[in-house]
């Protein structure tokens, strides 16, 4: 049986190391687009907050807490240079922990009643919130290392 409190813990390190992150590294950076990549570090922030709002919520029929104009910038196929105006740092800042402390509450007052499952692009079939949870950890993980091998690129 999977321990959802500490697959629960996993998402909030990864969520306080990316919000540490953002706090220290200077706004130019973060906007920045790598040569040869379509996106910057604050896209794959984004992008890892619309995804688990969108595999934990909108796959249980909840409403998400993110706007629709939030999730349009950061979904799958969504770039910078299809925005139509620069995402607030200070609103990715506050989703990045308000989301998962919400999660925290959710999860306890078991929300997740009636989850439609769908399938990865891995090809694995995600049937309820806790498997989602799993999901969103692994999600975050690829693009944590996407986000630090921007900075590498960045920053030297």
């Amino acid at each position: 049986m999977t321990n959802e409190l500490f697959e629960f813990e996993i998402l909030k390190a990864s969520r306080t190391r990316l919000l540490q992150l953002v706090e220290t590294v200077d706004n130019k950076i973060l906007f920045k687009i790598p040569e040869t990549f379509n996106n910057n570090i604050v896209w794959q922030i984004g992008h890892c907050i619309t995804s688990q709002q969108r595999h934990m919520y909108m796959r249980s029929g909840l409403p998400m807490h993110i706007s629709q104009e939030f999730m349009e910038m950061f979904k799958i196929g969504s770039s910078p240079y299809t925005w139509k105006r620069s995402p607030d740092i200070d609103e990715i800042k506050h989703l990045l922990l308000y989301t998962v402390n919400q999660l925290s509450k959710d999860l306890k007052a078991g929300i997740f009643a009636d989850y439609h499952p769908f399938s990865l692009p891995l090809g694995i079939t995600v049937n309820n919130d806790i498997q989602a949870l799993q999901a969103a950890n692994f999600h975050e993980a690829e693009h944590s290392g996407i986000i630090f091998s921007y900075l590498k690129l960045l920053i030297e």
